[in-house]
C-alpha cells in the first residue's frame, strides 16, 4: 500500500477516534459559537444556493450534530447525513427526532472522503465545517463523482487568519483533533477551480467580538442585536476591501456541475 494512502488511512482513524471519545468537550463551544442567531445568514445563504425543491435529496456531508440537517429537513427536502462518527450521527437523529419527527432522513456512517453512493446520486450537496477535515483533492474529486449533472454544492467553512479565532485555537488544542486545518482562501478556491462557475464568499471580520454579551447571562438579545450589527457591518468591508477577506472568520464555496463526464 503506498505510503500516501497508509498515512491518510491514519489520518481518518485518528479523526474517528477523537470524534468517539472527545467530541463531548466541544459541545458547549459549538452552542457558543453556532446556536441561532449566530450562523443563520451563512446556513441561509448556503441552503437558498442550492435551490432545492419539496421532497428533493441532499446530501449533508459531515451532519455532525445535526443542526444543518435539521434545517434543510425543515424545508421539506429528504435529508442523507453522513459523518465519520457513530456518535454525532446519534447525536443527530436524537435532535431531530426531538425538533422534527416527521423529518425525512437516514443517517450513515461513513468517510467523506469516500462515500458508499453510486456516481451523480445528488443534485445537492451541503456541507459546513467538513472540508478542513479532509484532504481537498480527494474531496473535491468525490463531490464531483456524487454531483448530478446540473448538481450543486456548497461548503462553509472555518479560515486561519482571524486573530481572535486564531487565539482561541491557540489557547484551545484539546477541542480539536491534530489533523483539521483552517482554510485559506487559496485553499477554498483551490477546491472550486475544477468547477463551473465556483463563487466564494467570507464573513465575520468583527461580528466574533459580539460573543463577549454571550458570554454574560441575560445578554442574549444584546448578543443578537450586535451580532447582526456587525455582521451587515463586516460584509460591507468584505466587499469593498477586498483584501481584509483573507482575515475573515469563515468562507464558503459554492460550485455548480453543469455535465456529469467524471
Amino acid at each position: 500500500m503506498p505510503d500516501a494512502v497508509m498515512d491518510r488511512k491514519q489520518v481518518i482513524q485518528r479523526e474517528l477516534l477523537w470524534h468517539e471519545q472527545e467530541s463531548h468537550r466541544r459541545h458547549r463551544l459549538d452552542s457558543l459559537l453556532y446556536d441561532p442567531p449566530a450562523f443563520d445568514d451563512v446556513v441561509q445563504q448556503s441552503i437558498d444556493f442550492l435551490q432545492g425543491d419539496s421532497g428533493e435529496l441532499v446530501l449533508d456531508m459531515g451532519c455532525g450534530e445535526g443542526k444543518e440537517a435539521l434545517e434543510l429537513a425543515s424545508r421539506n427536502l429528504y435529508v442523507v447525513g453522513t459523518d465519520l462518527s457513530y456518535t454525532q450521527l446519534k447525536r443527530a437523529r436524537e435532535l431531530i427526532k426531538q425538533e422534527l419527527p416527521q423529518a425525512k432522513l437516514c443517517l450513515i456512517q461513513a468517510n467523506a472522503e469516500q462515500l458508499p453512493f453510486a456516481n451523480s446520486s445528488f443534485r445537492m450537496i451541503y456541507g459546513k465545517a467538513i472540508l478542513h477535515h479532509l484532504d481537498l483533492d480527494a474531496s473535491s474529486k468525490e463531490t464531483q463523482r456524487l454531483l448530478s449533472s446540473n448538481g450543486r454544492a456548497t461548503f462553509a467553512e472555518p479560515m486561519a487568519r482571524h486573530f481572535i479565532i486564531w487565539l482561541g485555537r491557540r489557547l484551545t488544542p484539546k477541542l480539536r483533533t491534530d489533523d483539521e486545518r483552517p482554510m485559506k482562501l487559496s485553499d477554498l478556491e483551490h477546491f472550486g477551480h475544477t468547477f463551473e462557475e465556483p463563487k466564494l464568499q467570507t464573513y465575520y471580520l468583527l461580528a466574533p467580538l459580539a460573543y463577549t454579551f454571550r458570554l454574560i447571562p441575560g445578554f442574549e438579545k444584546m448578543f443578537a442585536t450586535i451580532f447582526s450589527l456587525l455582521s451587515t457591518l463586516d460584509q460591507v468591508l468584505l466587499t469593498h476591501f477586498t483584501f481584509l477577506r483573507r482575515f475573515a472568520w469563515y468562507g464558503s464555496i459554492m460550485v455548480l456541475q453543469r455535465s456529469h463526464d467524471k
